[in-house]
């Protein structure tokens, strides 16, 4: 039987997508808290202070962040219209 929609992830294949993106986003994220210098004043208050490159931020955020949620968004787009399509072709039968 022929699946609907086409074919689609084994759930093995979509855990390991999963993770890699996690530690994708982990490993580009570790070097940002190792460049962060961090201060215990005598107050007991934290204080962060960035030591990182503002052009390496950009580029993370962009990989980590907008780079899959364009892709998200296109996989929508592209799930919505086939299901549009779908519908039609069961509603002319």
């Amino acid at each position: 039987m022929k699946k609907i929609g086409g074919s689609a992830f084994k759930v093995s294949v979509a855990t390991g997508i999963v993770v890699y993106i996690w530690i994708h986003n982990v490993a580009f994220t570790i070097p940002i808290f190792l460049w962060t210098d961090v201060r215990i004043h005598l107050s007991g208050r934290i204080h962060c202070y960035p030591m990182y490159n503002a052009s390496y931020v950009f580029v993370v955020r962009i990989i980590n962040y907008y780079l899959p949620l364009v892709i998200t968004w296109a996989s929508y787009i592209g799930i919505i219209y086939k299901n549009k399509i779908l519908t039609n072709k069961a509603s002319i039968l």
